[in-house]
């Protein structure tokens, strides 16, 4: 999706920028030679998904992140890390519809997503074609999701 990508003897490097959030959510591990990199904790990762879908493969893909996501997870920590980014668009109902859709969170790591306002509809993601709606989330999503 980017075109902003190097190349560094046969490896290609695609260069992400993002939200300017102070590096929340960033932390430090080691790449394949050793080599120390900046990458993003699980939670910033699926909300870095939930946003730009086609980044990660698509809606499908996202949604069974969210899924193996969730042993690892911080729930607490992935709300909070979605209120602090101060997102304009309600993504909280997007972050409620895969973590109920993954069928594998307790309704009560739930409740705090579901108590946040749902003033507006929101598309789980562009150019939909064939769209069904979740009325609990006020979402339009893929048909057959």
């Amino acid at each position: 999706m980017s075109h902003n990508i190097a190349k560094y003897g046969d490896e290609k490097i695609c260069i992400l920028n993002g939200k300017h959030t102070g590096d929340l959510g960033i932390t430090k591990s080691k790449g394949p030679r050793g080599e120390e990199v900046r990458v993003t904790d699980i939670e910033r990762t699926l909300i870095d998904s939930m946003v730009r879908p086609a980044y990660s493969g698509g809606v499908f893909e996202v949604l069974k992140a969210y899924g193996l996501a969730n042993k690892r997870v911080s729930v607490r920590k992935l709300i909070k890390m979605l209120q602090d980014m101060s997102f304009v668009y309600p993504y909280h109902q997007a972050m409620g519809f895969y973590m109920e859709r993954a069928g594998v969170y307790k309704e009560a790591s739930l409740k705090p997503l579901r108590t946040m306002e749902m003033k507006y509809d929101f598309y789980l993601t562009h150019g939909m074609k064939s769209t069904d709606y979740s009325k609990d989330w006020h979402l339009f999503f893929p048909k057959g999701f």
